[in-house]
């Protein structure tokens, strides 16, 4: 429930920022703001962001990655939650599964575990989320972030690696 509570907040975060965003009809300028006025006071007319897709991103165009957790075992209502996206990158033999989903603030949303379950050329990972002790007051805002799993050294072949949870689609892996 408090991950449907973060997502909305999310999307309503969102939709705001959007409207902000295609209600602002100015163009960018082509130098920087430097106000007239002197310290300490404001000018009274504030330069408008630009509404162009290059405003959100960074110089260069690529978005920053989100932040790596690493579990936290010892949470207090430990449940299953689930993934947004699965990648794996293959060394030799070696295959490192990434985890990308979405987490709620600290002490109320900590990644407990990473569970894998091995079949045969099949894993099956389950992320376990809880929370910290005590009643801390919690806003219902996410952010995506990222965790990785070592499957370690494989034989060759290929091996699919699914979400339990199903919230990530499969992935194949070819091991050489």
């Amino acid at each position: 429930m408090r991950i449907v509570g973060a997502i909305l907040a999310i999307g309503v975060t969102l939709a705001i920022l959007a409207g902000c965003a295609a209600g602002s009809g100015a163009s960018p300028s082509a130098t920087p703001f430097a106000p007239s006025s002197p310290a300490g006071s404001f000018p009274s007319v504030l330069p408008t962001p630009s509404a162009g897709p290059s405003s959100a991103e960074p110089s260069g165009g690529a978005l920053p990655s989100p932040r790596i957790v690493t579990p936290k075992p010892g949470q207090l209502d430990v449940h299953p939650i689930a993934a947004e996206q699965l990648a794996a990158t293959v060394t030799g033999r070696n295959v490192v599964v990434e985890i990308t989903y979405a987490i709620g603030v600290e002490p109320c949303y900590v990644l407990d575990s990473i569970v894998v379950d091995r079949g045969d050329h099949a894993f099956t990972i389950t992320l376990r989320q809880g929370h910290g002790p005590g009643d801390a007051v919690c806003i219902q805002l996410a952010e995506i972030v990222r965790s990785f799993v070592d499957l370690g050294e494989l034989q060759p072949g290929t091996y699919t690696v699914s979400d339990s949870q199903k919230g990530a689609p499969p992935i194949s892996v070819t091991v050489t």
